[in-house]
């Protein structure tokens, strides 16, 4: 088979000598970002201040090498030549929980004696998130090659203890009706060498292979078995017996699958694009719970299978439009696609929703070198609202996204772009949970509240060479 892409000179390249310690220094800096809270319930709808400046539309026309490796490598070709793409995204989170106990509603024994309702906002955040990107897309070359590290999802929160909003004082066992301080921290970071091939004038495929990394806390974690302790000094009497629920502490789990997709264009003026990116199927979670007396165990928690479609159409000079399609398959999801309380009492799951995001975007270049952004975004909520309670940790609850953003060439060789977005407030809101509570699991006399918005800013730097 003949291969058209010269292999061997790029060994010789003194900046592809280079380029191992500068991945290896972004990858340690994305290893240590901290988590990133949720924007399409845990997954980012975009990589990058192009991107995310378009609210993740631009799959079908990418501007720089993070959208291309991001959404679909089939698209490399596009941008022909050698392509760096550095950036950094600072996600600046806002969610409140807020509780609601009437009084008696957990019967006699359990009270509360007076009507406890309370709000508290979390501590978590601004969470920093770097990534990078590489394309090598020789001119007249069949074959481009490339490279993509970055933070793909997340979710966490940090509520503070409180004595009067229910939900965060201490668990049954230990004199309050909750969890105490809740907190979460899950972040995934993905790695990706990527291929595509050129087809013909029209047509180009991409295939590459994912390996992923991710870390989870909770604080507490239901989704184990609880310890049943006898708070009331009655032996013998186990319907007395209260659970407690241990911590998670921070660990790490791999996970692996892949993405392909097709590019073409259309004509002069349309292109279109299509990607599927596999689910990532994660070994287990495996704990060694801090609790005294809590036995070891695992949860497992993959990432959605995504399925992306873009138009991208340039037919008046210096503009772009772009929309953009995405399902993510949360509901088939291990991890997301369960719910409830199995016969331990244990969390079985989120019970997320599959979710569809309908972006669009357009650039248009004010003068050479300087294209301004905008774009708007939608999708469902993956949580509905009977499932606040189990929620609680992870309020993906992010339905809109508004953002815009420009770029400065500084030369042919170097370029800026910054990027702002916003995803206004949602809340939803349900019952407190728990098998006591009877068949439907629900107490009528409680509700729970999760809220949250938020604000990013990405700035990065393209480099041509």
């Amino acid at each position: 088979m003949h291969v058209d892409f010269p292999l061997f000179p790029l060994t010789q390249d003194p900046f592809m000598k280079r380029f191992p310690a500068i991945a290896s220094l972004l990858f340690l800096a994305i290893l240590l970002a901290p988590v990133v809270q949720a924007q399409t319930g845990h997954v980012l709808n975009g990589v990058g201040p192009i991107d995310q400046g378009m609210s993740g539309a631009g799959m079908a026309a990418p501007q720089d090498a993070l959208t291309a490796l991001h959404w679909n490598p089939a698209a490399m070709v596009a941008l022909p030549g050698r392509t760096l793409d550095i950036g950094i995204q600072l996600m600046m989170p806002t969610s409140t929980i807020t509780s609601t106990v009437q009084a008696g509603a957990f019967g006699p024994q359990f009270g509360p004696p007076v009507t406890m309702s309370g709000s508290t906002d979390s501590e978590a955040g601004p969470f920093p998130i770097p990534s990078l990107g590489l394309i090598i897309a020789p001119e007249g070359s069949k074959w481009a090659f490339g490279f993509s590290a970055y933070g793909v999802g997340g979710f966490g929160v940090d509520y503070a203890a409180s004595p009067t909003n229910p939900i965060l004082t201490p668990q049954m066992p230990q004199g309050g009706m909750g969890f105490g301080a809740m907190n979460s921290s899950f972040m995934l970071l993905q790695v990706s060498p990527s291929v595509a091939y050129r087809v013909n004038d029209k047509v180009s495929i991409g295939f590459a292979p994912t390996w992923n990394m991710a870390n989870l806390e909770l604080s507490v974690i239901p989704a184990t078995a609880p310890q049943f302790i006898d708070a009331f000094q009655t032996p013998g009497v186990p319907q007395d017996d209260l659970p407690l629920y241990p911590d998670a502490p921070v660990t790490w789990a791999m996970g692996y699958g892949f993405q392909a997709g097709v590019h073409a264009v259309v004509n002069e003026d349309l292109s279109v694009g299509i990607s599927y990116k596999s689910p990532q199927t994660f070994n287990d979670f495996e704990y060694a719970p801090e609790t005294a007396g809590a036995p070891d165990y695992t949860f497992r928690m993959d990432f959605p299978m995504i399925v992306s479609g873009s138009l991208a159409w340039t037919g008046v000079e210096n503009l772009l439009l772009a929309l953009d399609v995405r399902y993510i398959d949360y509901a088939n999801t291990k991890g997301f696609d369960d719910v409830g309380f199995d016969k331990t009492m244990a969390v079985k799951g989120f019970g997320w929703d599959a979710v569809t995001v309908v972006a669009i975007g357009a650039q248009y270049e004010l003068a050479e070198g300087f294209p301004v952004r905008v774009g708007y975004a939608y999708n469902n909520s993956p949580i509905a609202d009977d499932l606040a309670f189990f929620n609680a940790p992870a309020p993906a609850l992010v339905e809109q996204h508004v953002s815009a953003g420009f770029s400065y060439e500084m030369s042919d060789k170097l370029k800026l772009s910054f990027a702002g977005q916003y995803a206004p407030n949602v809340e939803n809101t349900g019952y407190w949970k728990n098998p006591m509570f009877g068949p439907s699991g629900e107490n009528p006399a409680t509700s729970i509240t999760n809220e949250l918005s938020t604000l990013t800013l990405i700035g990065g730097v393209s480099v041509s060479f």
